[in-house]
């Protein structure tokens, strides 16, 4: 039984310059948006940490970042794959795309998308879990790191010159 996970924020930049910035080299965006990470040929080492009822749960997770793909004026994607290091029957495996797509041209607003799915671990025990504890903290964890793209994304932009923003 896949579950699926779907977040979105915003960037208010334009369309064009978000999908360069991807196009370029979508594993240092996104290598950039993690904590403590080393890009390592299209992967990326996170730690993945959320906090639930005052613990912090986590694990370090491996995402392997495939080749940008325009789809579309306006919508362009990069597909993701993500894993436990270690422990990997105790944790799902995440098959998403990375979405990026035109909002509003002016002022200029980007919305960056994760939408995927997940099949939870160990069978029928693991899908009670899911639905009690596991698939929110898939969600949060899936919230936190499309939030993170989203703030590196606009970092990018700030750092550019005007006349490279066009």
């Amino acid at each position: 039984m896949s579950r699926p996970l779907h977040v979105y924020a915003y960037v208010e930049a334009p369309f064009d310059l978000v999908t360069r910035l991807l196009a370029e080299d979508a594993t240092r965006v996104l290598q950039h948006a993690t904590d403590d990470a080393a890009e390592q040929a299209g992967q990326l080492s996170r730690p993945l940490r959320v906090a639930v009822g005052g613990f912090d749960v986590g694990r370090d997770v491996v995402i392997e970042v495939g080749d940008f793909e325009p789809r579309g004026i306006t919508r362009s994607v990069v597909p993701l794959s993500w894993r436990a290091e270690t422990g990997r029957l105790l944790f799902p495996e995440l098959q998403a795309e990375l979405e990026v797509s035109a909002v509003v041209i002016d002022p200029p607003l980007t919305q960056i998308t994760v939408d995927g799915t997940y099949e939870p671990p160990l069978g029928a025990v693991g899908a009670g879990a899911d639905r009690l504890l596991l698939h929110r903290l898939a969600e949060a964890a899936v919230h936190r790191f499309t939030h993170e793209v989203a703030d590196q994304i606009r970092r990018l932009v700030e750092a550019m010159a005007d006349d490279e923003r066009f």
